[in-house]
């Protein structure tokens, strides 16, 4: 798969952001602080929906073709090779209906679009992280000591532990949720 490829949802989401932020710029829309808490809990947001669908839907164990012809190409087979870069963002058809739900579910939620078109960008950020932080923790090395520790933590999903520690841009909803352990003492590879 050739690169530009892997990188079009990287281009289609940064373009609605774009227009996600003309077009909600115009007129009469929430203050600068409330913009500023709208896009801080989109980027929180983020990270229930990160460990909601890896926890429960990626980690799927299912027996049906249409559910393994779902789960192995979209997760599973990024654990079988976790080194592997021809998927370096989520599709645009796994990852469209799932935005799409939760730009909807956010303007139900706050009550105008311009709010969730907020709410919206702050969940792309954290997407842009999330599968930033993911790439370094499977390709790159840090020596600051959070993004080694988030690798560590992430590298333990897979090599040790693959039903804890769900979250890669934060342990927040693991420890929640708890599937947290800690990461201090524990060889990620086997």
């Amino acid at each position: 798969m050739s690169i530009k490829r892997q990188l079009a949802p990287f281009y289609f989401y940064t373009a609605v952001v774009i227009l996600l932020l003309t077009i909600a710029g115009m007129g009469k829309g929430p203050s600068k602080s409330g913009v500023l808490l709208l896009l801080m809990s989109g980027i929180l947001s983020w990270g229930l929906v990160e460990y909601v669908l890896h926890r429960f839907l990626f980690h799927l164990n299912t027996r049906s073709i249409i559910g393994l012809n779902f789960v192995y190409p979209a997760h599973l087979s990024h654990h079988e090779n976790p080194k592997a870069t021809e998927h370096l963002f989520a599709s645009l058809l796994i990852s469209l209906p799932i935005a799409t739900a939760y730009w909807m579910l956010a303007w139900f939620a706050v009550g105008t679009w311009r709010a969730a078109s907020y709410l919206f960008i702050g969940l792309v950020a954290g997407y842009f992280s999330y599968e930033w932080l993911h790439f370094q923790a499977h390709h790159g090395r840090s020596r600051q000591p959070l993004l080694r520790y988030l690798r560590k933590y992430h590298l333990l999903h897979h090599y040790r532990s693959p039903d804890l520690r769900f979250g890669v841009t934060s342990p927040l909803f693991d420890f929640l949720f708890g599937t947290f352990r800690p990461a201090r003492n524990e060889k990620p590879k086997p």
